[in-house]
């Protein structure tokens, strides 16, 4: 994955979400760590994803370090 189009990756993981249950997802980004600037490819810069999705009635906002 390293190098990959961030949309790709992106899109890719929204498809995972929804196909373990999630019934919507707000966001799905991956942003600068230090900046949180969008990130254009993935892998070239210590990142964090951001998330906000929505389980059964509970909507679910995490972030986890990448990188």
């Amino acid at each position: 994955m390293m190098g990959e189009d961030i949309d790709s990756v992106l899109a890719a993981g929204k498809a995972s979400l929804l196909g373990a249950g999630f019934r919507a997802i707000d966001y799905l980004e991956l942003r600068e760590q230090d900046t949180l600037d969008k990130v254009r490819r993935f892998g070239e810069v210590p990142s964090r994803l951001l998330a906000a999705a929505h389980l059964g009635t509970t909507r679910l906002i995490d972030n986890l370090r990448i990188g």
